[in-house]
C-alpha cells in the first residue's frame, strides 16, 4: 500500500512487481498497470530490467505475451534460483541492487519466528537499523509482509533491565 498521499517509492514498486512474480505464473503489462496504475509501461520495463540485473531470472514469453520467472536452464518456474547480479559501475547503483537482493531474499525466506536472528545470520554485515528499515518497507508494500516486534516478559510484574529483549515475528504470506 502506498503511503497516504504519496506514490510508491522505486523500491516499493519493484517489490510489488516481485510479489506478483512470486504468486503468479505470468505477469502481463496489463496486470502491472492494474496493480500500479500510477506508473507507465516504460517504468515497468525499467524495473524489470533492474530486477534482471539484480539476478532475478525473468524473461518475456511471446507465447504467453507476459513475463515469467525462469530457472537456471530457462524453464518457467515460480521458485527461481537467483543468478549472479550484473553490477553497474556506480557505487550508488550497486548499493541499490544489493538492497533489492536483500529484500527479495527476505520476501522468500523469512521465517515466522525469530526473524531478527535469521536476518542477522543471513545478512551479517547489515545493521539492526537496516533490518528495522527493511521490515518497515516490507510492511508498506502490503499486508502480506507484516513483521512485528514483541517483548517477551517472563513475569509482567518483573520488568527490568535483566529481562531478555523481545523478538521479531512474521505475519504474512506463505513462502511459495
Amino acid at each position: 500500500m502506498p503511503r497516504p498521499g504519496k506514490s510508491k517509492s522505486k523500491t516499493e514498486r519493484i517489490l510489488t512487481i516481485y510479489h506478483l512474480f512470486r504468486f503468479c505464473e505470468e505477469v502481463s503489462m496489463q496486470e502491472l498497470r492494474d496493480s500500479l496504475p500510477e506508473f507507465s509501461d516504460k517504468t515497468f520495463s525499467r524495473d524489470i530490467s533492474l530486477m534482471k540485473r539484480a539476478g532475478i531470472p525473468i524473461r518475456f514469453s511471446g507465447r504467453r505475451k507476459a513475463f515469467v520467472m525462469v530457472d537456471e536452464n530457462g524453464n518457467e518456474t515460480r521458485r527461481p534460483v537467483f543468478l549472479l547480479p550484473d553490477y553497474p559501475e556506480s557505487a550508488k547503483e550497486i548499493q541499490f541492487i544489493d538492497k533489492i537482493i536483500r529484500l527479495v531474499t527476505i520476501m522468500g525466506d523469512l521465517p515466522f519466528e525469530d526473524c531478527d536472528v535469521w536476518y542477522r545470520e543471513t545478512f551479517p554485515y547489515s545493521s539492526k537499523r537496516t533490518m528495522q528499515r527493511d521490515f518497515a518497507l516490507l510492511k508498506r508494500i502490503g499486508p502480506g509482509y507484516r513483521v512485528y516486534y514483541k517483548r517477551e516478559w517472563n513475569d509482567p510484574d518483573e520488568k527490568d533491565d535483566e529481562q531478555p529483549p523481545g523478538h521479531y515475528y512474521f505475519e504474512g504470506v506463505f513462502n511459495a
